[in-house]
């Protein structure tokens, strides 16, 4: 347990790191391009590098974590990682910086995928939950703190070193947190014998390349024809991996991406969710930064104020969304997103608005609120797709999250910054670079609400609930809504009742698993959860019963399986030899209702029996007793011999 305590913080250290160095440099660019005499295209490649390798080895590093152990391989990429970092605080050239970006994103690529393995063999139930949750807080954070950290280091020129410090950071850091992974985090490795896909890896990798480069490069090259014809190659490349890794399934290999985790409706709909996502906040980024410290000179420092808001708002919701998804469960994304969403329209309509003169404080409103959804979107992210999939499968679906989460990331870079630089075309002053921004930002915005889309149409995971109205509605609102349906024949609230029902449907499925075995204990369990939790579902009964009488119900094809899920149990029951064996299970369990329903279903007769409420504590006791003695003498009286 002591040990334990020190994992979470050390994979979230090299969490950080990895995704710190994705948009830390999107603050530094105007600084590289003029230290290194570079031009824009080149300076995105030197963002997207990283970015690139990262995202083509992040299942390639997981697999490598199975078989060498994931303690091993997560050492190894912060030693990888920090060497790199150091190499590209060295580089002379645009040509070095690239290739040790490279080796930087080869670094996180072996680090980042053993996080997720990590959390999910140290920790279990509600704790797992809390580390998904900083793990997905963390991912956020670092992506803000990257614009403030980066113009901070740039705003205090450290020995005259400018850019390079950006990098050079990661060194201290990176060794303290080696050493401390070496000393307390566990040997784990996955005993089960995993191969490498070397192609699929090699097909992915070539996909991105020929996706991103003439993205990044064409604008400044005047689209030579290889570029386009690297475009077009994408096509046919991306068709190959499919089949490949088709193949390779088809075959019992062990694919990099498994194509069949895509018949899960909730994981199909997830990854695209973090796809654009990851599209519209990368591209935000590094717009933003071209937008401030290009277009209106603002210095690293001034830029990195701008973002100030925006970081607390992600700070403050990446830590409180973990909190909501309890209540909200998936929606806390949806909510998220179009939150996110006006805020971006908001800070291009003021953008737009204030041109050259655009003040440090003046986006701080929208800024706020983009940083609040986005922290709500972020947080929860990886989490509510994972929930999604079975257990045995989280390993491989965490992997296709990551990579997808990053080749968004690499897609955003190139997609925005080609089109903001055509927006702005050749007279590249302040105002066009302002009205640019104006102009792509409601893009960004569309695709939050594109995500938002489709976490509505995602299936609910278990565990979470459907509707935070719903589940937390009263007692007295949920008879009303009932009501509601019942009296309008199902034509008003058909979907509340379906909600509805779907609640005391799983409430009464998990009870007749929950039920204790003692007979009479059975009996006083049943009441006793009827009596705190189901009054105005009998109170609907009763109308319903009046209403229909012995006519077919609505949604009764929904409802018979809870029934005979309790009959089920009663004949188990008989069969382990508790109950006698000759009566009929479901008059048994007609019985056992009228047993448990009897007092609240006719409070009046109840009182003028007893002299007591069904709801007095004193009459509670005493039914809870008497149910007792019922059923112990039921069960008694049967007893195998």
């Amino acid at each position: 347990m002591e040990r334990r305590k020190f994992v979470l913080p050390i994979v979230l250290v090299g969490t950080f790191m990895a995704i710190l160095d994705v948009a830390i440099v999107n603050v530094a660019i105007p600084s590289i391009s003029s230290g290194l005499n570079a031009g824009f295209g080149a300076v995105e490649l030197v963002v997207s590098a990283y970015t690139i390798a990262y995202a083509s080895l992040l299942v390639t590093g997981g697999r490598l974590g199975d078989i060498l152990g994931r303690k091993r391989m997560f050492v190894a990429g912060l030693l990888v990682f920090t060497a790199a970092s150091a190499l590209c605080g060295a580089a002379p050239d645009t040509t070095v910086l690239v290739v040790a970006r490279v080796l930087q994103g080869v670094g996180g690529a072996m680090l980042y995928p053993q996080v997720l393995a990590i959390i999910q063999t140290s920790y279990q139930g509600e704790a797992r939950g809390r580390a998904l949750g900083a793990f997905g807080a963390v991912i956020g954070i670092a992506a803000i703190a990257g614009q403030l950290i980066g113009g901070a280091l740039l705003a205090l020129d450290l020995f005259g070193w400018t850019w390079r410090p950006v990098f050079l950071v990661n060194v201290p850091v990176g060794i303290v947190a080696a050493v401390a992974a070496l000393v307390w985090l566990p040997d784990d490795r996955d005993e089960s014998r995993t191969r490498l896909d070397l192609g699929g890896a090699g097909l992915v990798t070539t996909l991105l390349l020929l996706l991103s480069v003439p993205l990044l490069l064409g604008r400044d090259l005047g689209w030579p024809l290889w570029l386009v014809l690297m475009l077009v190659a994408a096509l046919p490349v991306g068709w190959g991996f499919l089949r490949w890794e088709k193949a390779v399934a088809a075959r019992g290999g062990q694919p990099l991406v498994r194509l069949d985790l895509f018949r899960n409706r909730g994981f199909a709909s997830g990854v695209p969710i973090a796809v654009l996502f990851q599209l519209s906040y990368a591209g935000f980024l590094f717009t933003l930064a071209v937008y401030l410290q290009t277009g209106l000179d603002f210095s690293p420092l001034r830029s990195a104020l701008v973002y100030t808001p925006s970081a607390v708002g992600f700070f403050c919701t990446s830590l409180l969304a973990p909190r909501l998804v309890p209540v909200l469960g998936r929606h806390v994304l949806a909510i998220g997103y179009v939150l996110a969403a006006f805020g971006l329209l908001g800070t291009a309509a003021t953008a737009a608005a204030a041109g050259t003169t655009l003040s440090v404080w003046a986006l701080a409103p929208t800024m706020l609120l983009t940083g609040v959804g986005q922290g709500l979107g972020m947080s929860p992210l990886v989490g509510t797709i994972l929930s999604s999939v079975p257990p045995k499968d989280a390993g491989g679906a965490s992997g296709v999250v990551t990579t997808s989460m990053q080749t968004g990331n690499v897609l955003g870079v190139a997609l925005f910054g080609l089109s903001y630089f055509t927006l702005v075309g050749r007279a590249a002053h302040g105002a066009a670079y302002s009205t640019a921004f104006g102009e792509l930002m409601p893009l960004s915005a569309v695709l939050l609400l594109a995500a938002a889309v489709l976490v509505y149409r995602m299936p609910q995971a278990p565990g979470q609930p459907a509707n935070a109205l719903i589940e937390r509605l009263p007692g007295w609102a949920g008879g009303f809504a009932w009501s509601m349906f019942l009296a309008t024949g199902g034509r008003v609230g058909d979907q509340l009742f379906n909600e509805l029902l779907a609640k005391v449907r799983g409430q009464r499925l998990d009870r007749a698993g929950q039920a204790p075995e003692p007979f009479g204990e059975f009996l006083a369990f049943h009441y006793r959860h009827q009596e705190e939790a189901d009054a105005t579902w009998l109170a609907y009964l009763q109308r319903e019963a009046l209403a229909y009488g012995d006519r077919p119900i609505p949604h009764e094809e929904d409802r018979t399986p809870v029934i005979q899920a309790q009959i089920a149990e009663i004949a188990r029951r008989q069969a382990a030899g508790r109950l006698d064996p000759e009566l009929d299970p479901a008059l048994f369990r007609l019985m056992c209702f009228g047993l448990a329903s009897y007092p609240t279903l006719l409070p009046q007769v109840t009182r003028m029996a007893t002299g007591l409420s069904p709801h007095d504590p004193e009459f509670v006791a005493r039914w809870e007793e008497f149910l007792g003695r019922v059923g112990a003498h039921l069960e008694t009286v049967h007893e195998p011999r």
